[in-house]
């Protein structure tokens, strides 16, 4: 089963969080395989940048893909170079990420 979670708020970023743990659990527990793929847009970009607290290392250490909307980086003026090394893939668009991955078959989650 492959999954996308979407944030594109800052005030989800616990929630998102704790959606992404449970799902990597199940994924352990059940020995299911699959993608697990975090879209990050709108002012949530702003945690993905190297001072955050978020800890992106952390979900690449669970195999979650971290993707990033550069629209919004841009709309932020933060430079790739600004983000943590964990943020695997700088997608030109977030939501034609989202839409793509769904015509792909993702289940899509916005918590």
């Amino acid at each position: 089963m492959d999954v996308i979670f979407h944030i594109d708020e800052t005030i989800k970023w616990p929630t998102v969080l704790s959606n992404l743990k449970h799902m990597n659990e199940w994924y352990s527990e059940t020995g299911s395989t699959g993608t697990i793929e975090l879209l990050i847009n709108g002012e949530a970009v702003e945690q993905a940048i190297k001072a955050s607290d978020v800890n992106f290392t952390a979900m690449i250490d669970h195999n979650i893909k971290i993707a990033v909307c550069q629209n919004s980086l841009d709309q932020r003026q933060i430079a790739t170079a600004d983000l943590q090394d964990a943020v695997a893939v700088v997608v030109p668009s977030g939501v034609v990420e989202l839409a793509l991955k769904q015509q792909q078959g993702y289940s899509y989650i916005n918590p």
